[in-house]
């Protein structure tokens, strides 16, 4: 059994709702069981879209929407519920922003990679994500004009190779 304690459970939806609660809340079920309840949704057309688990309030959760539009925010931002609750606002959705895509547990030792619906990947470094409150859109993290996030996750940073590719054979050995 995985120890849950002091862990919380932070799930999203795709409307840009979110609720924080207790990992212990979830109890151990079978496998063909059906489970529990994260979140309550307001809209009918509402859908889970993602779930971390937080270690402590210090932790940062990024947010990001299906144009490109996302925010860094602490967890302690967002208040402890009931497993269950209707949530509390993760993301401000507008026409601009579309739905929210995802979110996933971060911090500025990493950068961001993000897969667009015509299959391109784009690497983001984290520390030029601004950090924003909860109840905000946040700013562009992608620039998808014509195209959409469909989902995101958290990489090494990059490291600079350029020193060892300037050679004129490229770095192969000729």
């Amino acid at each position: 059994s995985v120890s849950t304690q002091g862990k919380m459970l932070f799930a999203v939806t795709k409307k840009g709702m979110c609720i924080k609660f207790p990992l212990a809340k979830v109890r151990e079920i079978g496998r063909v069981s059906r489970g529990v309840t994260a979140i309550k949704f307001k809209e009918k057309n509402d859908e889970l879209v993602g779930a971390v688990v937080i270690e402590n309030d210090e932790q940062e959760i990024l947010s990001i929407s299906a144009k490109g539009i996302g925010k860094r925010t602490n967890a302690g931002e967002y208040r402890l519920q009931s497993r269950g609750g209707k949530g509390v606002i993760c993301m401000k959705l507008t026409e601009k922003t579309k739905d929210l895509i995802s979110v996933v547990i971060v911090d500025e030792t990493m950068d961001l990679m993000a897969l667009t619906s015509s299959g391109k990947m784009i690497r983001v470094d984290m520390q030029s994500i601004r950090k924003a409150g909860r109840n905000t859109s946040g700013v562009i993290v992608v620039n998808v004009e014509n195209d959409e996030v469909v989902s995101i996750a958290k990489c090494p940073k990059e490291e600079n190779d350029e020193d060892e590719l300037s050679d004129e054979n490229f770095g192969l050995d000729l």
